[in-house]
Order: structure tokens, then sequence, then C-alpha cells
């Protein structure tokens, strides 16, 4: 889930900083979205409703997202190898209690604790990249597939391995190895002294956030959210899974390519030019999809699907999509002081995965009526006002 092997052009020690930074990121995205593979299993052996279920779920996700604001100012004040291996060992731990819940409430209260934990990360690694790594388009990139490969990762293992008639407890069991083996590789090789925040004095830093462009860059995350959690949350439904995750294969090696880019001297304007490819592609899914959406057949072949003008422009945008996510926080690096990294990331975290949410729930409600291709539309012109909104946003002097 992380790059095995780094570029030969980044520092040795821009390398070992990223490498097992890449590697929690797959485990945090991995786990997370696991959990809508249990959902199957947690109704037959706990007899869990449609709305308890979705509760469930929403649990770990709502903590996931709301504790990166508090996490974020820690990581601003804390080291963040500390806070990194609290994070790999509480998503172990919870895990394991996940795995060992005998009934629903235990249940909640590990998936809480779940959100929790993987809350940590987020600000934390990317404060860190932003502050020690000297490119930091390239490690963001890097950084960004680790995160991509987990995604695809984690839903793929749980659906594999609960097909083949395993426990959904083994498999819960098995995923949390993977912390256990960051918070071992993050004890061994702690992140670099450098990434900590050279100031403790929060009063100039909360008002360093009340700028223009900062406040900017919330919108474009804001934006972005909308179409990135609109349309993941629906997209399977249109190409099948095995489509949707080659899209997010795609979406990898997008991040590392976008990552190189973001190095150049007007990263917006890349930014800009990727985000109105993507929203050009949902355009042309808008199309393609007629009023209904289409739904892949199960006699349907893998491969007779992936040749469809649709699979090919789902494909093209998955790889668009992910790879936006470099550039952007690149731009946060150059809009904000070092010393205030952690909270930045953690309010544009929340503005992507918090406020976003509402793209997902949008998606659904369309989807209800039959309007996929009014869904497609409106997720196309999100992304196109969240390349616009970046249009501009250059490098303060200074914040490096």
């Amino acid at each position: 889930m992380a790059p095995a092997e780094m570029p030969a052009g980044m520092r040795r020690e821009d390398r070992a900083i990223v490498a097992p930074l890449g590697f929690l990121h797959g485990v945090v995205h991995a786990n997370l979205l696991a959990i809508p593979v249990f959902l199957l299993a947690w109704r037959t052996e706990f007899g869990a409703g449609d709305v308890t279920l979705g509760l469930l779920a929403a649990t770990a996700y709502a903590c996931f997202w709301l504790s990166s604001v508090p996490f974020g100012f820690l990581a601003d004040r804390r080291d963040p190898s500390t806070l990194l291996i609290a994070c790999a060992g509480g998503i172990a731990a919870s895990l394991a209690a996940v795995a060992l819940s005998p009934s629903l409430l235990p249940l909640e209260a590990s998936l809480a604790a779940l959100g929790l934990a993987s809350g940590i990360y987020h600000p934390t690694a990317l404060a860190a990249i932003s502050r020690t790594v000297e490119e930091q388009g390239r490690g963001m990139g890097w950084h960004g597939m680790g995160g991509s490969l987990g995604i695809a990762f984690g839903p793929a293992f749980a659906t594999a391995t609960l097909t083949m008639g395993w426990s959904w407890r083994t498999t819960v069991g098995l995923l949390g190895l993977l912390p256990l083996v960051a918070t071992l590789v993050l004890a061994v090789r702690p992140v670099a002294a450098s990434a900590r925040s050279p100031s403790s004095d929060p009063r100039p830093s909360f008002r360093s956030l009340a700028t223009l462009p900062y406040a900017r860059m919330i919108l474009v995350y804001l934006f972005a959210g909308f179409a990135y959690q609109g349309s993941l949350a629906f997209l399977p439904r249109f190409v099948g899974p095995g489509i949707f995750a080659l899209a997010l294969g795609l979406g990898a090696i997008g991040q590392v390519i976008a990552g190189m880019l973001a190095d150049r001297r007007r990263p917006d304007q890349i930014l800009f030019s990727l985000s109105l490819a993507a929203a050009v592609l949902l355009g042309l899914l808008a199309l393609l999809a007629g009023p209904m959406g289409p739904a892949p057949s199960g006699s349907d072949s893998f491969v007779s699907r992936l040749w469809t003008p649709f699979a090919v422009a789902a494909l093209a945008f998955g790889f668009f999509l992910f790879s936006l996510e470099a550039l952007q926080n690149t731009l946060v690096t150059h809009a904000v002081p070092r010393e205030i990294r952690g909270f930045a990331f953690g309010l544009t975290f929340l503005s992507v995965f918090g406020l976003g949410s509402v793209g997902a729930a949008a998606a659904g409600w369309l989807m209800s009526r039959g309007d996929s291709s009014l869904l497609f539309l409106l997720l196309a012109v999100s992304l196109a006002l969240s390349g616009s909104v970046a249009l501009g946003r250059r490098k303060i002097e200074g914040r490096s």
C-alpha cells in the first residue's frame, strides 16, 4: 500500500519519511473503506436494520473527520512520531476491539475509536511532509499513492475473504496486523525532529489562517469534496467493482504524476487544468449514463465491460480525480506558514470529508430519483468551481 521504491531524485532523508507515511496512509484508508463490506455480515450476526447499519458506518466516519481538527492543533505542538505511533497503535487496538465485539453497542464504540485514531493521521503526516521534504509536491504525490492503494486494497481484501467463507472477525483481525507493522516501523525509524513545528504560541498561528488565500483553499477542498464523495459513492453501481478498483489504481498513478508537476512554478494552473479535465469527463459520463444510468449485467465479462465508452471515461476520471490531491496539498503549504500547517490541514480535511459529504447525500437523493445524468453534471460543475477558485494561488514568499 506504500510505494515500494521512491524515485532516485528524492533525497534519502525524504524517502525515509515518505515511505513509512505512505504505508500508514494506505492502512488508514484500507480499514475505513472496508467497513461497508462488513455491513451485511453485521446485519446477519447482530440482526441490525438498515438504519442501525448506517449509524455504525456514520459513527466511524464522523469521528474520523471531526477529530482531524483537534489533532491538527496537536500536530503543531507535539512530536509527530508520538502522534503517528498513537494513530497506528490506536487503529490496531480498535480493530481488535471490533473483531471481539459481542454485540452492537461495543461494536459501535470500537468503530468510534477506530475513527478517532484514524483522524490523527492526515493533519500530522501532511504537516510533517510539508516541513521536511524538499520536493514537497513529489513527496505529496508518493504519499497520496499509498492512500489510493489502501482505498483499493481494503474493500477488495474484505470482499475476497468473506466470499471465500472466512469469518468477518478473522478478516478484521488480519487487517489489524497492518497497523501493528506501521507502529513497529515508526518506533524503529521515527519521523525527523525537523517535522515538528518551531512554534508553540497559538496566537499568531490562528491569525495567520484568517486570510483570503487560505479561505480560498478551504473552498477548493470543499467543492472538490462534493465531487469526490458524490462520484465515488455511486460509481461502482455504474461500472462494477472490478472496473472501479482499476480506476482507483489509475488514481494512484495520477497522484505520483501530479506530485511531480506540483513542484513546478504554477501548480495552481496545473490544478485548474486537471480539475477542468476531470469535470469534462464527468460531463461525458452524464451524456453516457442516460436517465437511469447503466447497470452492469452479471453475465457481462469484465473485459467486455472494460471497453465500453462509459467505463473508459470512468477510468480516465479516476486518474484525474486522484491527481488533484497532491496539487491541493502543495498549495496549502504555499498559503500557510509552517508552524500552523497541522491545524490548517485539519481544517481542509474537515472541509473535503466532512462538509464534502453533502455530495454523497445529494448523490443518493438524485440516484433515488433516477437523475444520474443530472448527478454527474452537478459534480462536474463542483469540480470546475474547485479548480477555478485555486487559479491564481501563488506561493507566498518565506513559506517553504
